[in-house]
């Protein structure tokens, strides 16, 4: 009798140490499932540094080339080859003008990134593309240029050829709107193929907005 009591006993002990550790291990589980939920959640922050290393999709350098006009007879020089006039020694001068044009991701920050209703729809707003980088020098071939002079020409000097680079280079940078207008659809259109990729393989899914 004492036996079976004492047997009755064990199996009573054994029963309530494997009820003590079913409970703690799914206490112990259940603890953990927050913490691996929230390291899942991506912020906006991560996603605005993957954005940001993509910094060269989103920008181009271009070479410009403006023809310089110099005209020996008023010593005048020009990018415009209507005011040559017959008669008159001209000289061609091709200058070579290159810059760097795109959307600088600098400038993003993560207020330009939105995630409404915590779906894994981002909101994504592009800076404006714009000239980055301006300071290349302009570059002309001497052998490029090019006489149109009746009669005999003076040789046009180093001050001559940099006026004409200064003329060129202030009008890519002031004026070639239509160029920067065809650069701008092609940049932000690129730009935005390559983010939506980007964010598809990280189970999101980009829109852009103004």
């Amino acid at each position: 009798m004492r036996k079976r009591t004492i047997f009755t006993l064990i199996a009573v002990l054994c029963g309530i140490a494997l009820i003590a550790g079913y409970m703690l291990l799914r206490g112990s589980s259940s603890s953990e499932q927050p913490v691996s939920a929230t390291e899942d959640i991506i912020t906006n922050e991560q996603i605005l540094g993957v954005l940001q290393s993509q910094a060269q999709i989103a920008s181009t350098e271009v070479t410009i080339r403006k023809m310089g006009i110099y005209d020996s007879d008023s010593d005048k020089v020009s990018l415009n080859p209507n005011t040559w006039k017959i008669g008159h020694r001209l000289c061609v001068i091709p200058v070579d003008i290159k810059i760097k044009y795109g959307i600088d991701l600098n400038d993003m920050t993560s207020g330009d990134i939105a995630r409404p209703d915590s779906s894994n729809v981002v909101l994504i707003r592009l800076p404006q593309p714009k000239i980055l980088d301006k300071s290349f020098i302009p570059q002309t071939n001497k052998k490029e240029m090019v006489s149109l002079a009746t009669g005999l020409r003076d040789d046009v000097g180093e001050s001559t050829i940099q006026q004409v680079k200064t003329l060129a280079f202030a009008d890519v940078v002031e004026k070639d709107q239509q160029l920067y207008q065809k650069l701008q659809t092609e940049i932000t259109a690129n730009t935005k193929t390559v983010f939506k990729s980007l964010l598809k393989s990280m189970g999101l899914e980009a829109e852009f907005i103004n």
